[in-house]
């Protein structure tokens, strides 16, 4: 396993374009520390897989569906996965 990339929080705000050239070459994560410690982790959009997202949404949808069973058209399905992928992307902007 290759060793994790870490940079500062100063070093996106200098080299914003060298960091988005990073994630893109490695498809690595890169952790960003403030004051030593883990701030946050940026990914290259690409990397990111919307796809295996979804899948971890539907598996959820199950999970709670087997504690609150109830019946759905194939319509009303998606359009309640749509509506729980967009809330859960919205909570992580935050």
């Amino acid at each position: 396993m290759a060793a994790p990339i870490i940079r500062s929080s100063t070093d996106i705000r200098r080299d914003y374009n060298g960091i988005e050239a990073l994630a893109k070459e490695t498809g690595q994560p890169i952790y960003l520390t403030k004051n030593g410690r883990a701030s946050l982790v940026v990914i290259d959009a690409a990397t990111f897989d919307y796809d295996q997202y979804v899948g971890l949404m539907i598996d959820e949808a199950i999970e709670h569906n087997k504690r609150h069973p109830q019946t759905y058209t194939a319509e009303e399905a998606k359009v309640e996965i749509r509506k729980r992928v967009a809330e859960r992307l919205a909570d992580d902007e935050l």
